[in-house]
């Protein structure tokens, strides 16, 4: 098992600052930044924000795009005690209004051009900021009781704002050394490998992988938005042994760059895809087209990583998440609806306790808001699942995607599983809308691949699902609306203002 010394999550810097000063730690673009020169940015950081009028537990949004600038912010914030609340860059005016406003942010974080808040704090982040802190000296490291230290992550926000929630930095440290002690690539390996980051930090499975990198002393590669796939896709391949981690439909993507024989990576040492479940028969695609070194992480915000699953497991148990991640005092449960543990092989709520488990939602109200909620000591993560003899977790679908309709309760991941083997479908999102006649009808939404056919869809739909779980109506769009963390936007859909069209 990993242990670290560590107090304030900034401590890891510092720490390989101090015994291997020279080790790259960050890259981005054609410049990088060594260890021992990222803990000097991070001390002027920290020297910075407080002379700014930022104090210990402030909330700060950081609303910037991924460079060395953000991290090095994000770092400085948990150094000196404040509050970082990492928010989506890609969004509107009135949601970062609405987030700024909910979390009772003191101060944000911005590029210029960036977004106007009512916190009475914003600092623009200009492109020659590092040279006008260089000169600074000293360290506003926090000097309270490190268990007074907190964060705050937000929830994808796919059925609505998001909720926050609450962690200590000690949270952290106990999921890094979860991680780090149980996957695979990290703990069967004795060099670090480059963590190639495709998004900013502001998901909590970036940002839970970063704080792990960091740790571990191993090299963060800070990639742009690249406007054309086939850019990204350059950029990964130039990286030997490198830890990827993707949302499922970013991997879906990347698929189109694949030629038909070999993987797209070979050389890679994980790809992590995570946010979502993935369909067994996506996950045999990923591992032969995309590279053979495919796993799956399962978790959330309020516990972090809960499950992992390397390509051998995958291929034994491919409609699993995998087994729990072991770590002391950490419990798995199913629950029924009366709150009472399930006997194995049951089907209930998924719940978590332990040294990973988030504090609270910030705002009380958010425990009644969905499905994830604190209840008896346990964290509900808002999912059905079983587990099986083997310790094994099978995800059902979340409570808040079930749909009512024709007498049962149907999950979207099942009807997807199905229709994404149609080589017409490139992604397809399934939710529940209200039905005339009450009830909800079954409504997929589908990015078609170039040249698909509606009747051929129909048809393989009649002929692969009951009755009882085909869709009363297919709509096709362009692409698939997103939250700002990269996870379908569930809700958009199902409000969104659809032209009357024949139900199949």
């Amino acid at each position: 098992m990993t242990e670290f010394a560590f107090e304030n999550v900034s401590d890891c810097v510092f720490h390989h600052a101090a015994h291997s000063p020279q080790a790259p730690a960050l890259i981005d673009g054609s410049e990088t930044i060594t260890y021992g020169a990222l803990a000097d940015l991070v001390r002027q950081a920290s020297v910075y924000l407080t002379s700014q009028g930022i104090k210990a537990h402030d909330r700060v949004g950081i609303a910037l795009t991924n460079s060395i600038e953000r991290v090095a912010l994000a770092l400085a914030l948990m150094r000196i005690g404040a509050i970082g609340i990492e928010l989506p860059t890609e969004t509107t005016a009135e949601t970062y209004a609405a987030l700024v406003a909910r979390f009772a942010m003191h101060a944000t974080l911005v590029e210029p051009g960036g977004p106007n808040t009512s916190a009475t704090i914003t600092l623009t982040i200009q492109v020659h900021w590092r040279a006008e802190v260089a000169t600074l000296t000293g360290d506003a490291r926090y000097l309270g009781d490190p268990a007074d230290l907190r964060i705050i992550s937000l929830s994808s926000g796919s059925t609505g704002l998001p909720k926050g929630l609450v962690c200590s930095h000690q949270h952290r440290i106990v999921r890094s050394r979860m991680t780090l002690g149980s996957v695979d690539f990290y703990n069967a390996h004795d060099k670090p490998a480059p963590l190639v980051l495709a998004a900013p930090a502001s998901t909590n499975l970036v940002w839970g992988m970063m704080i792990c990198h960091l740790f571990q002393g191993g090299p963060v590669v800070l990639l742009p938005t690249y406007r054309l796939m086939i850019d990204l896709v350059r950029e990964v391949a130039r990286w030997d042994d490198a830890i990827f981690p993707v949302p499922p439909g970013l991997a879906n993507l990347l698929l189109a760059h694949a030629g038909p024989n070999g993987a797209l990576f070979p050389r890679m040492r994980a790809l992590i895809s995570a946010g979502q479940a993935v369909a067994p028969h996506l996950k045999q695609t990923f591992s032969q087209r995309l590279t053979p070194k495919v796993f799956e992480f399962y978790g959330s915000g309020g516990v972090g990583l809960l499950t992992c699953i390397g390509p051998k497991e995958a291929a034994e148990h491919p409609h699993s998440v995998g087994k729990p991640v072991s770590y002391p005092g950490v419990e798995v449960e199913i629950a029924g609806a009366d709150g009472q543990a399930l006997p194995q092989g049951s089907i209930g709520q998924l719940r978590v306790r332990g040294p990973n488990t988030a504090i609270s939602f910030f705002n009380p109200e958010d425990n009644f808001r969905g499905n994830e909620r604190f209840e008896g000591g346990w964290y509900y993560l808002g999912e059905i699942a079983s587990i099986n003899r083997d310790g094994y977790i099978i995800l059902e679908g979340r409570i808040a995607d079930a749909i009512k309709s024709g007498g049962q309760i149907t999950y979207p991941p099942e009807i997807e599983a199905v229709m994404t083997q149609h080589p017409d479908i490139l992604e397809v999102a399934v939710v529940g809308r209200t039905a005339d006649q009450g009830g909800e009808d079954i409504v997929a939404f589908v990015v078609g691949r170039n040249g698909f056919n509606h009747q051929n869809i129909i048809a393989y739909c009649q002929a692969n699902l009951p009755v009882a779980k085909r869709p009363r109506y297919i709509f096709y769009i362009n692409e698939m609306p997103r939250t700002g963390n990269g996870k379908i936007n569930r809700m958009a859909l199902k409000t969104a203002p659809l032209q009357k069209i024949e139900p199949i």
